[in-house]
């Protein structure tokens, strides 16, 4: 058994081998409250499917509530066991939704939540009834009401308790297709992860095809940028006039790990420069550093910046014209003030370097003495008026913890949002820095990324950004929380799925618009806690008759009424009525339809 428990040590990760230790340490006894808020923490922000399998097959922590959603709702949990426990968070959706529901319909909810029950896996209906007890009677002072399942014994086999579950059948056959026909899907093909699949194919010719496709939208691209290892890729979009003079594509472009440093380089020349010219040149230091960016801009880029002078500032065309007409001369001499690096490549004295900490303009140059040992010339660099907050972000990561402490106690670099979140997402940045800096972040994005990064092992910060989350949102108004919920691409359903799936004014009123993104509505017919008036709604949708994915969904979901139901499964083919009878978790009443 030893060499057994070895062996599965062995087989994980740095960081998967620091929770499965809390987790193993926990295991063989019943929790206490705040065992239970830290393993309800880990449910929710886990990326390992294994560990995720484990705490799953450990039913002692699902009779806690917030660990069984919290697993139910982490997108990394395999499916197969992500949809048992679905359904048993549908069962208690049904039981609430049967104690509203007038008395001529208690009976029909009733029979609907046996029925969900019978199907309910045998491990999990234990665990189901006690949580059903939890509801219905209160816990004595002597906490001896209610029976529990068995604690673990002491030398469980975690080899076998972390082994995946066999993969669920997919929802419709899939044929090899020849490259013609690939091709022709990528530029036809309506639904986003397929054509998502296509964009980041190796494979040149789809990407042009799917590049080609009708419904490509710009948050499409920005999610591609964000994913893609092709270097190619990143050319092929600047180089289609549509997306290169879209802010927020060449700021994917910029942001995104497989970027090309040549253009990523360029991007961000051209957007110092923006940035320069908007803010005017008030003093000749200014006027310098205009100049210089000027000299510095790759010829593809004048096209933008004459792009944004129309728009923002006709008057300087005559600018941009005037350095244009000069490409083709020598460029600037004002970095030949600075000081020449050593052999060694550092600066040959202090106080050249500290000369060109105060002095540089130029981001490279900027960038290097940030990066100098001595922390006095690190800290000089801090007040060049030349650096800005995304050059001092993108470098960020690189720094150590202390010159990112430094920077966090900065009396203005610390109330910088973009640098602001850039340091709570350092791994090495201490837990009450990253708590304080939490207050400095506006809106719902940056709460968003810190939910969804990884790497951010601080589980109070994430419970605080949380908690950021749920009160934004419920201080919005319904108008706000819809632009919200389709800017979020449905991520605010994943973090506050009580909040959002229980306003059902605000879920309706998004489901009547016909220009939805069938994501969201994916993710609506897919979750239990849909109510059932939307379920009904999206039944109905214009998008559900090109979307196989979301009339499966809403097949699968017990809460979906029995008229859409049997509307929906008439418009499906019969091989994809054959693949659905093959799930466990089709409703009996389908079953018996098929």
């Amino acid at each position: 058994m030893t060499e057994a428990k070895g062996a599965f040590l062995a087989s994980l990760t740095e960081s998967e081998l620091i929770h499965f230790r809390h987790l193993a340490l926990v295991r063989p006894q019943l929790p206490t409250e705040s065992q239970v808020y830290m393993l309800e923490g880990l449910a929710r922000s886990l990326a390992s499917p294994r560990l995720l399998t484990l705490m799953a097959r450990t039913p002692h922590w699902l009779a806690h509530w917030p660990i069984l959603l919290g697993l139910a709702e982490n997108e990394a949990t395999p499916e197969a066991i992500r949809r048992d426990l679905e359904m048993v968070v549908s069962l208690f959706d049904q039981m609430r939704e049967m104690d509203k529901a007038p008395a001529a319909e208690k009976d029909d909810r009733a029979e609907a939540v046996k029925t969900l029950y019978s199907q309910l896996k045998p491990e999990l209906k234990p665990v189901a009834k006690l949580l059903a007890k939890q509801i219905a009677k209160t816990v004595s002072a002597t906490g001896n009401t209610m029976e529990l399942p068995p604690l673990p014994g002491e030398e469980p086999d975690w080899e076998a308790l972390a082994v995946l579950p066999a993969p669920l059948p997919p929802q419709a056959s899939a044929p090899v297709l020849h490259k013609e026909d690939r091709l022709t899907r990528a530029q036809q093909t309506a639904q986003p992860d397929e054509l998502l699949g296509f964009l980041l194919d190796a494979d040149g010719e789809l990407r042009m095809a799917a590049l080609q496709n009708p419904l490509i939208s710009e948050d499409l691209i920005c999610r591609a940028l964000s994913q893609s290892p092709v270097p190619e890729f990143f050319e092929d979009v600047y180089a289609e006039a549509r997306w290169y003079f879209r802010e927020p594509v060449r700021e994917s472009i910029q942001e995104a790990p497989g970027c090309p440093a040549d253009l990523s380089r360029r991007l961000a020349l051209s957007s110092h420069l923006v940035a320069a010219l908007e803010q005017g040149a008030a003093t000749p230091a200014s006027l310098r550093r205009i100049v210089s960016l000027f000299t510095q801009l790759e010829e593809g880029e004048y096209q933008f910046v004459t792009y944004w002078a129309k728009r923002q500032s006709p008057h300087l065309l005559r600018v941009v014209k005037y350095f244009y007409d000069r490409l083709a001369r020598q460029r600037s001499g004002l970095s030949s003030t600075l000081p020449e690096r050593g052999e060694d490549g550092r600066w040959a004295s202090m106080e050249e370097r500290v000369f060109l900490a105060t002095q540089a303009t130029q981001e490279d140059q900027i960038i290097q003495v940030l990066k100098d040992p001595d922390p006095q010339v690190f800290r000089l660099a801090l007040e060049n008026p030349a650096l800005t907050s995304r050059m001092l972000a993108s470098t960020l990561p690189i720094l150590d913890r202390g010159r990112a402490e430094v920077i966090a106690a900065h009396a203005t670099w610390q109330a910088d949002p973009l640098v602001a979140e850039t340091l709570i997402h350092h791994p090495h940045l201490t837990e009450a820095t990253a708590l304080r800096l939490l207050t400095n972040l506006p809106g719902l994005k940056p709460a968003i990324e810190i939910l969804r990064d990884p790497r951010l092992q601080h589980l109070e910060v994430k419970r605080r950004a949380l908690e950021t989350l749920r009160t934004l949102y419920q201080g919005m108004d319904v108008t706000e929380r819809i632009t919200a919920l389709r800017t979020s691409g449905g991520e605010l359903m994943r973090h506050l799925p009580q909040e959002v799936l229980q306003d059902e004014e605000t879920l309706r009123r998004m489901v009547s618009d016909r220009q939805l993104d069938p994501g969201i509505l994916l993710r609506l017919a897919r979750n239990k806690l849909t109510p059932r008036a939307v379920l009904e709604q999206i039944a109905s949708h214009p998008v559900l008759l090109a979307h196989a994915a979301i009339m499966s969904e809403l097949l699968l979901n017990p809460k979906t009424p029995r008229e859409a139901s049997a509307r929906i499964w008439g418009l499906l083919s019969e091989a994809e009525q054959q693949q659905l009878l093959r799930s466990p978790h089709l409703p009996a009443t389908l079953r018996t339809l098929g």
